[in-house]
């Protein structure tokens, strides 16, 4: 490096002076003398130990370079450590870094116990693994999946936690059941009859059976077994239960305790199943394609549910069936007619209706039967949504009248999917300028329109929101996914699902 630094000075020390030429062959075309021509090759061979000189710096200046340059990138990377260290991250308590762990437990469908949390924390250093070690609910949601040896060891972290079990036939499936006493969720899944039955002939015997004290949720899972299973019967905090697929009378439950529930449009002989479930808050009934056998059923057949807030129905028929006057908040797939009865039979005061498959929705005697609405959300035919929209337009001429009552005083949040055009838009303006500026009524402070197919009605949609917003409306216009992404989230607004 000495001789290099030499060279380089020695450089820079030399000016630059132009090599001595001839002039006169600078400026001509005439050939050299022997003199002149011995001269030239001096001054070439000086010129070409020059550049070989000037290379050598050249070469030794690249080296500084490097070498600055490869020292400068550790200084660099000292300071990141250095600033890693002082980073607040390394501060957080352990407390914090435990609530942090909890949100990275996946979800248990998707689960693979070798790389996936609460198995990976322990990987990336020493203190996330202590902690990750020491949290005993990190290390409870338990399944079938999980390798023998890792369940135990799971087990074991876990302590005296509540566990979540995910249940399938397995070899592992009797090692949880002997945790039965410590199972808060438990979800079963039988992917067909035979190892349905093998499941619930398993979850029968006495391991489990009056041995659930802390169970509060139960799934089953495409359950066409006939065989029956008792082993949920006694569960004194038994409150949830999801049932997808089929169950009858298989599944014997608590049903007098539940407050939550999800299973099939029961068949006319399991009715009293549902009848005997008179604490329910939520309830779900799925499978639009339940055939029944009475249009107007027998008044002994009408189940009552006197607790009844929420309830999500996939074929409105089966509403002749049943009287909920708490009845608060309903979401109807199809068949939605008898909505009208269901409401002068059970005196309900609806706060929100959905729907967004029958766009023959005729709302209009809904809404005159239910002033106590807040919130309206329909996909409905253009004939129908005008015939809506009318309604609720409040005329300066009637607002004027004495004892004059608006449709829906307390409605302030309507959601229209699809069926608009541009005369509907027109008229949807010209109904929440009519509610907003009306003292009879509640301020309709939320329009939203969703438009799933993307229609023509694109350029008109700015016109609408800037139209509606100017109005004091928190307005908004989704198009397709992100329309059909709101749709999905009416459904998903209820946790049994």
């Amino acid at each position: 490096m000495a001789s290099g630094s030499g060279g380089c000075s020695r450089l820079d020390e030399t000016p630059h002076l132009p090599p001595a030429f001839p002039r006169h062959l600078l400026a001509a075309n005439d050939p050299p003398t022997d003199v002149e021509a011995a001269e030239i090759r001096d001054i070439v061979d000086h010129l070409h130990t020059r550049v070989s000189d000037i290379d050598a710096s050249i070469k030794n200046a690249e080296d500084l370079l490097a070498a600055l340059r490869s020292r400068r990138k550790s200084a660099i990377e000292d300071i990141r450590r250095g600033q890693g260290m002082l980073s607040i991250i390394r501060r957080l308590p352990a407390d914090v870094w435990g609530e942090i762990f909890s949100h990275t437990v996946p979800d248990v469908y998707r689960r693979q116990a070798v790389d996936t949390s609460p198995w990976v924390l322990g990987h990336v250093c020493s203190r996330w693994r202590a902690i990750s070690v020491s949290l005993s609910t990190l290390w409870s949601h338990l399944d079938c999946n999980t390798p023998l040896p890792m369940l135990i060891e799971q087990i074991k972290r876990s302590k005296g936690s509540s566990l979540t079990a995910f249940l399938f036939e397995s070899k592992t499936l009797l090692t949880l059941m002997n945790f039965s006493s410590r199972w808060e969720t438990v979800d079963i899944q039988m992917a067909n009859p035979r190892v349905g039955d093998d499941m619930l002939t398993v979850l029968d015997g006495s391991l489990v059976h009056g041995k659930v004290p802390m169970l509060r949720r139960l799934t089953c899972w495409n359950s066409s077994s006939a065989t029956s299973c008792t082993a949920f019967q006694v569960a004194p905090n038994l409150s949830t239960v999801l049932i997808h697929g089929k169950h009858g009378k298989r599944l014997q439950l608590p049903w007098a305790q539940l407050t939550r529930l999800r299973q099939q449009i029961p068949k006319i002989k399991n009715l009293s199943l549902l009848g005997s479930a008179r604490n329910l808050v939520a309830l779900s009934l799925t499978n639009n394609d339940a055939r029944l056998p009475f249009s107007v059923p027998p008044p002994e057949l009408i189940v009552e549910l006197p607790l009844l807030r929420s309830l999500y129905i996939e074929k409105g028929e089966f509403l002749n069936f049943l009287v909920l006057p708490a009845l608060e908040n309903i979401y109807i797939q199809k068949c939605t007619y008898p909505i009208v009865s269901l409401i002068d039979r059970s005196r309900c005061r609806l706060r929100t209706i959905s729907n967004t498959f029958d766009p023959t929705f005729e709302i209009v005697p809904v809404l005159i039967r239910s002033p106590t609405l807040r919130e309206i959300r329909l996909r409905l035919a253009p004939e129908h949504l005008e015939t809506l929209i009318s309604y609720l337009t409040i005329r300066s001429t009637d607002s004027n009248n004495t004892g004059f009552r608006p449709p829906c005083p307390e409605l302030d949040a309507i959601t229209l999917c699809d069926g608009l055009n541009e005369h509907a838009c027109s008229l949807l303006v010209q109904m929440v300028e009519s509610r907003l500026h009306s003292t009879a009524c509640s301020s309709l402070s939320i329009c939203r329109v969703l438009d799933t197919h993307s229609s023509k009605l694109v350029r008109h949609a700015s016109k609408t929101l800037e139209e509606l917003r100017a109005r004091g409306a928190a307005a908004e216009w989704l198009l397709e996914n992100a329309a059909r992404l709101k749709v999905r989230q009416w459904v998903e607004e209820y946790p049994y699902q």
